[in-house]
């Protein structure tokens, strides 16, 4: 485990150790858990349209949780409610150890979608109650650098796993690492007040969860581009965004919203949001691009796919500490903007020598990593910082998460279909490996186009250091 800020009091530095612990379990069991499809497949005798529910209905259950981590930090508290998602997760994990149907697979990974959406925003909320404001951006990036090594980690800890022992394994290393991390939270988490007379707001939450659930359901059933000209594919579409209207019409002026829609009135929370956003979206597309390019196009070998993805990811882990340090000491406005100019860096890099050998496409992701690194954190919590309201804080951690994953989705869908019509459009032309290579060239122009758009909104965000003050929205 990485090394605690030491100017943090002993009580705050148990806290971060025990909410790093569990949403490390968290994060590294998510990603771990994804080199099992192939096994999943072969056990169960099921196909890729129905093994990709695996995601599916993680990614479903957790947009629906992140709906309600405010309306329950505050009528329930925080620490109750991060530890019984910790016990929902280590619970279900247990279920999965003796899972003999796939359904009850779906059932376990819908369980750990719920807990993950509610623990991943609580974690910062904890993080932000019990640390001053000139150190948050240390403990943040302490915190990322977790994510992110776990992240990086996890797919080659599961292939390990799986070379040696069944996937069932991959639910029982949970158990010992969430009980560690039930424990210490039940020891140390601070009990803080709870608003008995909360009300939660049923339709609201029912016209979003529509919304959300029908936008990602249509987009699960995209696997080539004639699924578009589905009848079904529409109509989900269709409500989903008329759900989505009707939350924003009926919602606005209620006192109790599901979201608290002074939020999109604070222009450093409107600001890291679309940083945060755009870091993703370009993010998820590489992930979808990289193992295209080296395993159908460059025809290599996957283990190079893990080295690319994991030499981005270690980068980031590794600079995340420093950049939360730097971001405390000298503001957000110089670290944000290098960090956007080095992830727009690498995008262009990969675009331009996509072709060349894998030590320069290793070079290029890990100045991605070094970008993200710098960037993604530090503009996130600089959001947060200028939330003064602690529950507040909630939810906008929960609110950014919802956002990125659900524009995320949309955006690798998108990016999926452009490459399959760029590709069929330029193979009249050219022979099939040159017109992906050319078509993935594009798709990563476009990530460093998105990035430098979005770099005006990080000039915006303060030059000095956060304890002197967040400029006041």
């Amino acid at each position: 485990m990485a090394e605690m800020p030491k100017s943090l009091p002993v009580g705050s530095r148990w806290v971060m150790l025990c909410v790093m612990l569990g949403t490390g379990t968290v994060s590294l069991n998510n990603s771990s858990f994804n080199p099992a499809i192939v096994q999943l497949m072969h056990d169960f005798r099921i196909g890729e349209s129905v093994v990709s529910w695996v995601m599916v209905i993680f990614l479903l259950t957790m947009s629906l949780s992140l709906l309600i981590t405010g309306y329950l930090s505050q009528r329930f508290g925080k620490r109750q409610v991060y530890l019984c998602a910790l016990a929902v997760f280590v619970l279900s994990s247990l279920l999965g150890v003796f899972v003999k149907q796939f359904e009850t697979v779906l059932l376990v990974r819908a369980l750990h979608g719920f807990a993950s959406g509610l623990m991943i925003p609580l974690s910062l909320g904890i993080i932000f109650s019990v640390t001053p404001q000139d150190q948050r951006g240390t403990a943040t990036g302490l915190w990322g650098a977790m994510i992110m090594l776990t992240l990086a980690g996890g797919p080659m800890i599961g292939a390990v796993i799986l070379l040696y022992w069944h996937w069932q394994t991959l639910f029982l290393i949970n158990i010992p690492l969430g009980v560690s991390a039930f424990w210490l939270g039940w020891i140390h988490l601070p009990k803080q007040p709870i608003n008995q007379s909360q009300s939660f707001d049923w339709s609201g939450f029912l016209l979003l969860s529509v919304a959300i659930v029908g936008l990602l359901f249509g987009l699960s059933q995209i696997k080539q581009l004639g699924d578009l000209h589905h009848v079904n594919f529409w109509a989900t579409l269709g409500l989903s965004g008329l759900a989505g209207l009707l939350f924003c019409l009926t919602n606005q002026k209620k006192k109790h919203s599901l979201i608290d829609w002074k939020l999109f009135k604070n222009a450093s929370f409107n600001r890291s949001l679309m940083i945060s956003v755009v870091h993703t979206v370009g993010l998820f597309i590489s992930l979808l691009l990289i193992p295209l390019l080296i395993q159908n196009t460059l025809q290599l070998s996957p283990i190079w796919t893990g080295i690319l993805l994991m030499s981005s990811a270690l980068t980031t882990s590794l600079c995340s500490k420093w950049a939360g340090h730097y971001l405390d000491r000298h503001g957000a406005k110089l670290l944000i903007s290098g960090g956007m100019l080095f992830t727009a860096t690498a995008f262009i890099g990969l675009a331009v020598g996509i072709n060349l050998p894998i030590p320069y496409l290793v070079v290029c992701m890990v100045i991605h990593g070094l970008g993200f690194g710098l960037s993604y954190m530090p503009s996130t919590t600089a959001g947060l910082n200028s939330l003064h309201d602690q529950e507040l804080v909630t939810q906008g951690a929960a609110l950014n998460n919802l956002i990125r994953r659900v524009c995320s989705a949309v955006a690798v869908v998108i990016a999926a279909l452009y490459l399959q019509i760029r590709t069929d459009s330029l193979s009249s032309t050219h022979q099939l490996d040159v017109a992906q290579l050319s078509a993935m060239r594009e798709l990563f122009f476009i990530c460093a186009v998105m990035l430098f758009l979005a770099l005006p909104q990080a000039w915006k965000f303060p030059s000095q250091s956060s304890s002197k003050g967040m400029i006041k929205d």
